[in-house]
Formats: C-alpha cells, sequence, structure tokens
C-alpha cells in the first residue's frame, strides 16, 4: 500500500524544525511521499501579511532536492477557508489505494475538537502527533476534553510501518527542535541573522517581509 505523508502549516516562514519532522515522518515509518501543504486562509489563525504564494515559494525552495519531500499547492489555490478535511478528502480522492498520514502538534491536538468535522477527520487517516518543545505531549493532561482524551484511548497504537491504519492515532519520535516561525519572524524584525534556523535565509532576507 502506498503511504503518503500530510504536512500542512502555515510555513510561515518555514525553518529546519519543519523540515526535521517531515524527514522523521519518512523515515521512521517509511513513507512513499511527505507533501507539505502551505494553507491558504487557515480557520483558526490571524491572517498574515506575507501571501500564501510567498510563504509556497519558499517552502519549495527549502526542500528542493529533497528526496521524498514534494509540496502540494491546493490550499494555495483553494478560495475561502482552508479545512483539514477537505484537503485529505481530495487527497484520498486523488489517490484511493493510498493511506493518508497526517501530522499536527501538540498544540494544535489539545485544540482539535474545535476543528472542522474533527470526528469524521479521524477517519480520514493515520494521525501522527509531533511534540513541541513548548506543549506538553502528554495527552492524557488536564487540558484535554473528555471526548478528545476518550477518542485518543480508543485509537491509540505505537507508531511504526506495520501499525499504520486508518482511524488511528500515534505519537510521532521526533527531535525537538527549539525553532518557532514566531522566533524567526521577531528575529527579522530586528534584523538578527537567522541563517541557523531557517534554509531560505536568503529569501526571507531580501524580501524584507518581516522587518
Amino acid at each position: 500500500m502506498q503511504k503518503i505523508g500530510i504536512f500542512g502549516g502555515t510555513f510561515d516562514p518555514i525553518h529546519y524544525g519543519h523540515l526535521a519532522l517531515a524527514r522523521c515522518m519518512r523515515d521512521q515509518l517509511q513513507l512513499n511521499e511527505v507533501r507539505l501543504i502551505p494553507t491558504g486562509l487557515p480557520p483558526h489563525r490571524p491572517i498574515s501579511p506575507v501571501s500564501p504564494a510567498q510563504r509556497l515559494a519558499w517552502v519549495r525552495a527549502a526542500t528542493a532536492g529533497e528526496a521524498g519531500l514534494l509540496v502540494d499547492d491546493r490550499e494555495v489555490r483553494r478560495t475561502g477557508y482552508c479545512y483539514t478535511f477537505d484537503t485529505l478528502r481530495e487527497i484520498q480522492a486523488e489517490n484511493p489505494q493510498a493511506l493518508l498520514v497526517w501530522l499536527i502538534g501538540a498544540d494544535s491536538w489539545q485544540h482539535l475538537p474545535t476543528w472542522h468535522a474533527w470526528r469524521e477527520l479521524l477517519d480520514l487517516g493515520h494521525l501522527l502527533i509531533a511534540a513541541r518543545p513548548e506543549f506538553d505531549i502528554d495527552v492524557e493532561n488536564s487540558r484535554l476534553s473528555p471526548d478528545l482524551a476518550e477518542e485518543f484511548a480508543s485509537r491509540h497504537v505505537i507508531a511504526n510501518t506495520n501499525t499504520l491504519s486508518r482511524g488511528k492515532i500515534s505519537l510521532l519520535s521526533s527531535p525537538l527542535m527549539p525553532i518557532s516561525s514566531t522566533q524567526v519572524r521577531d528575529l527579522l524584525s530586528r534584523g538578527e541573522d537567522v541563517s541557523a534556523l531557517t534554509p531560505v535565509f536568503d529569501l526571507l532576507d531580501q524580501s524584507g517581509l518581516y522587518r
């Protein structure tokens, strides 16, 4: 069975932490490909002053030459809000025999019940939850809603190539890199060097968009 990794986000801007997660998905779970999908108009975040097309271009530049890492522009082309539910359904329809393995951060996981059609979303593929340095990945902590804790308890499996299955949830054993897009934007706004944080630092600097 073909296994397609799905890694969506604003990538505002993309940094080495994003690439580390994409590589981890690809290598640990032996995925055929990992698609990075920059969002166009996210329903849960303020609108970025940087255009979706510009963020997309930076993701393309950052992943150029990376085996198995692809860039999908469907959400940038989409009109209106971009819902993960719609994106996964589209990709599944285009690849009916494939298993979709989609990734979210621990911060997003805690707020999943606010997402569009969140229960149906859990049945569209195998969900991976990635730790974030500033967020506890302990899925049974008190910040989880009872509904979310129940879904995790009934769907959780240890992540490996043999347990990947539609409707299941796993924790991704990924490196914790203390990098965030917010940090990169703040440093750029002060004119500081971000070459150690992102592979597209020259493009970011030349754009002047975060100054």
